[in-house]
């Protein structure tokens, strides 16, 4: 057991005095070039979706949602689950 315990302290002194392991030595900043992109990207899609929810709100298409699942109620199609045959 007690060899349990040397192998937990050395993993924790490992864990705080290890410097950083940079994978390039890269320009100044460069850590933040996939997180600038990724934001850029969020901001895309996300803007798209604000406006096509503004222009399908100015258009009616959200207004009276509940009248709209009435209509598959009368839809006239044949029986496809009953044993009729």
């Amino acid at each position: 057991m007690n060899y349990l315990k040397s192998i937990c302290f050395a993993l924790l002194m490992t864990a705080l005095f290890i410097a950083p392991a940079f994978a390039h030595d890269g320009p100044e900043g460069a850590e933040w070039v996939m997180a600038d992109w990724i934001f850029i990207t969020f901001a895309v899609f996300a803007g798209g979706a604000l406006l096509a929810f503004v222009a399908a709100l100015k258009l009616g298409l959200l207004s009276n949602l509940e009248d709209a699942k009435y209509h598959i109620l009368t839809i006239d199609e044949p029986d496809y689950y009953s044993n009729e045959a």
